[in-house]
């Protein structure tokens, strides 16, 4: 009998401290994200260093504690290039304790190219603005065509993916993340 009422409370404990979903089991997934791909078994992003154009060399572990929309782009890219205004506008709205955007380059001209495209070509800045020095990082998250866009929980464990540009300030994008930052248990941005 006590074995019995061990394993209830046990379950009862698993599943109340387990982070809650909102909205039923599936993340909300319709318009501009009809393409995103949510992980039935979420893989943890390696910790391979990203170049910074000030610091040197960090890993993503620096966003641990938010939910991380990791965008994989280059300059030569007509989609990424398209898609750059609405991760801002994301980022600027978004953006907080509970959530970041970094996008990582993966153009070989590196910072020198990297830095003046975005800022006088498409005039943005971005907080969390990383490159891919020899594409290390891509490979292991394996990235094959660009861009594609890697959503990370607060662990590092990327949770879903969607290839292909999207307009990431849209109704749909922000209640696909605001879905992963409820479930996170961080509660709302």
């Amino acid at each position: 009998m006590k074995i019995a009422a061990i394993a209830v409370f046990g379950a009862f404990w698993v599943l109340a401290s387990a982070p809650m979903s909102v909205a039923g089991e599936d993340p909300p997934i319709s318009g501009s994200m009809q393409n995103f791909t949510p992980f039935d078994a979420p893989a943890a992003a390696p910790l391979i260093p990203l170049s910074t154009e000030e610091n040197g060399a960090r890993t993503l572990e620096y966003l641990r504690g938010k939910v991380v929309l990791v965008n994989f782009w280059a300059t030569w890219c007509g989609p990424c290039v398209r898609e750059m205004p609405t991760l801002a506008r994301l980022a600027d709205r978004f953006g907080g304790d509970n959530f970041a955007v970094a996008i990582v380059s993966q153009d070989r001209d590196g910072w020198k190219r990297i830095g003046p495209f975005l800022e006088k070509r498409l005039n943005l800045t971005f907080e969390n603005s990383l490159l891919d020095e020899g594409l290390k990082f891509s490979r292991a998250m394996q990235v094959r065509s660009l861009p594609v866009v890697a959503i990370l929980d607060p662990e590092g464990n990327e949770v879903g993916r969607l290839v292909s540009g999207a307009e990431w300030d849209s109704p749909e994008a922000i209640a696909l993340l605001q879905y992963y930052i409820d479930a996170s248990g961080r509660g709302p941005s």
